[in-house]
């Protein structure tokens, strides 16, 4: 079950490659690379996925509520995880929202409601 992961190959090839790569020798290194990493990854986080299933007895729409719970901390649903500055109620410092709470006086912020 690869829901972790939306990205892949069109008959074996990878779907992003570009023009520029093909001319550019270390750039399409680099693209093998970042390719190689994302399929890495991807592999990783299914494994610990399916073992966090199997050992805690979770069920996908656990995962994907907190899939969407993660993606809203920048306040913006776009499948992304995008560090933003969140400014605490209580102290005005600017902390990072990945953190979800204040880095200098330790308050909490308050996640975003889940629908």
């Amino acid at each position: 079950m690869g829901i972790l992961w939306k990205g892949g190959t069109m008959g074996g090839e990878p779907v992003m490659k570009t023009q520029a790569a093909a001319r550019d020798p270390e750039l399409a290194r680099t693209v093998r690379e970042l390719e190689f990493r994302i399929a890495r990854l991807s592999l990783l986080n299914q494994a610990l996925w399916e073992l966090a299933r199997e050992r805690m007895n979770l069920t996908d729409a656990d995962l994907e509520k907190k899939i969407v719970e993660v993606d809203l901390r920048d306040g913006v649903e776009d499948g992304a995880m995008t560090n933003g500055p969140l400014k605490c109620p209580r102290c005005g410092r600017i902390s990072n929202s990945k953190h979800w709470k204040c880095l200098y006086c330790g308050l909490e912020f308050e996640k975003p409601i889940m629908g």
